[in-house]
């Protein structure tokens, strides 16, 4: 019962990460907003952007968000593991 309910929270904490990541992606296009993608296995939440361009917009390229939006999105809901932001 305890790591349902764990799993539950992870799940409810990461959509609501996601959702603010959404609202706080600057827009264009919308492409960058609405690529936000939430994976869980186990007991670790993931979040993706395949966008090429958002990594500029994280660097502040955009004067609709701050540098490193995603991190200061991000740290508000839990304690990470690693690195906030890879890029690939």
């Amino acid at each position: 019962k305890l790591k349902a309910e764990a799993k539950d929270k992870l799940e409810a904490t990461a959509k609501l990460a996601v959702q603010e990541l959404v609202a706080t992606t600057p827009v264009d296009t919308g492409l960058a907003a609405s690529s936000w993608e939430l994976e869980i296995i186990g007991d670790k939440a993931t979040i993706t952007n395949n966008v090429e361009y958002v990594k500029y917009l994280n660097a502040g390229s955009s004067t609709q968000a701050p540098a490193s939006f995603i991190e200061t999105t991000l740290i508000n809901y839990g304690n990470p593991k690693g690195p906030i932001v890879t890029y690939e």
